[in-house]
């Protein structure tokens, strides 16, 4: 999120210029100025410089949104869009529905941000990277996506966007780097740091129905709400009404099928990852079943003991406080499937009982009783054991100290 902030921060000071040039209704015989595709060329550069060599996917998404995005705003094209209501909305989505993801799906942000970071560490930039501690966290994400779209098509603010080249800039700036930062929550690849799917799925459908919100109300005016150019939509055959209405149906049904398909792609994924977790969990039946014949056959055959930790000794040999190890044991829920003597509740049948930790020779019928390798099998047992019946519980490093020591002073 940290090198989302960055990019957000460091584009909005490149696109702000560009962007007003392409806002301004241009005549037969005007052109865009040389300066106003610098952003586009700049950030081409910059991943150009950090994406990876092997990348061919991100960097044809990448091109494609680079060009969608000149064609939007600095191409004769995006004239046309000046002319008539309904074709600036059109842009609108464009750059909110299409380029924006484009560029999330080509991994942008990774490659901007290690072309960019030696010159982001040098002064006076460093006050850009300090911006990156802005508490960027996805309702605030979706608060500005959301606000910003409504807000903007408000007729009085849409109305002193096109009396001010600066205001139209800004209005265009923050579409695209709202939508950037929306689909990279959207996008972003699962983890423990991100949205689960179910949380995405509401992130989007949400966002889909307050922004078609001004859609529909524009759609179903029966008046013009905006200040339309009665020419201009005279030469396709329209009036300024029915302009604004195609406007809206434009806002209101190809955005919806955008957030659908968003949607249905989330959905998918999403079963995809149900069903490899099942097929890992019945796998790991397997396998946990096999764990505890082999550490049963092991223990009665070779007789050993494990070296005794007494209380007094946990704390200097594992680094943790059994005290807090006892707490931490209680707080996560470890009873619910372990038998703990001494933590309150500690009564759980589903797992093997952890009586006499101290004294064991295993871990698991895998991993020799150590220190280390309790921590390690706390913090995380599916690295040790792929699809196994222990669950991730996200245990930090210290509270796997903690924990350990306490176990150690069970014998």
């Amino acid at each position: 999120m940290r090198k989302l902030t960055s990019l957000l921060c460091a584009s909005a000071c490149l696109l702000t210029p560009g962007v007003a040039q392409a806002h301004v209704a241009l005549g037969p015989e005007q052109h865009h100025t040389p300066y106003a595709a610098l952003p586009l060329l700049l950030l081409a550069l910059a991943y150009a410089r950090g994406q990876r060599r092997n990348a061919l996917w991100p960097r044809i998404g990448f091109l494609l949104g680079i060009f969608l995005t000149w064609l939007a705003t600095l191409s004769p094209v995006a004239a046309f869009s000046e002319r008539l209501f309904s074709t600036h909305m059109a842009q609108h989505l464009v750059l909110m529905l299409i380029c924006a993801p484009l560029l999330v799906a080509a991994q942008t942000t990774k490659a901007a941000a290690r072309a960019l970071a030696p010159a982001l560490e040098r002064t006076p930039l460093r006050r850009l990277v300090a911006l990156a501690d802005l508490p960027l966290t996805p309702v605030v994400i979706w608060l500005a996506f959301t606000c910003l779209f409504v807000i903007w098509h408000l007729p009085g603010l849409y109305a002193a966007a096109l009396r001010d080249e600066t205001v139209h800039a800004l209005e265009h700036a923050s579409f695209f780097l709202s939508a950037y930062a929306f689909w990279s929550v959207v996008m972003a690849p699962q983890s423990r740091r991100t949205l689960g799917y179910g949380a995405r799925l509401f992130f989007i459908v949400s966002a889909a129905l307050i922004s078609g919100l001004p859609g529909a109300l524009i759609a179903l005016s029966s008046r013009p709400l905006y200040a339309i150019d009665p020419q201009a939509a005279a030469r396709l055959g329209l009036t300024p009404l029915e302009d604004q209405q195609l406007a809206g149906l434009v806002m209101w049904i190809p955005g919806g099928f955008a957030y659908i398909a968003a949607a249905l792609a989330l959905l998918l994924a999403w079963l995809r990852q149900s069903e490899s977790l099942a097929r890992r969990r019945q796998r790991g039946d397997g396998r946990a079943l096999f764990a505890v014949a082999l550490l049963s056959l092991t223990l009665a055959a070779c007789g050993e003991t494990a070296p005794q930790i007494r209380g007094a000794q946990a704390n200097p040999v594992t680094g943790g406080d059994p005290r807090k190890g006892a707490e931490a044991i209680a707080a996560i829920g470890c009873g619910a499937c372990h038998t703990i003597p001494g933590v309150n509740g500690a009564v759980g049948l589903v797992g093997p009982p952890l009586d006499r930790m101290g004294r064991r020779i295993y871990i698991a019928g895998l991993l020799r009783n150590t220190p280390e390798n309790m921590e390690a099998w706390l913090q995380d047992p599916q690295k040790i054991v792929p699809g196994g019946v222990m669950p991730d519980m996200g245990i930090s490093a210290e509270q796997s100290r903690d924990i350990s020591a306490y176990l150690y002073t069970l014998r």
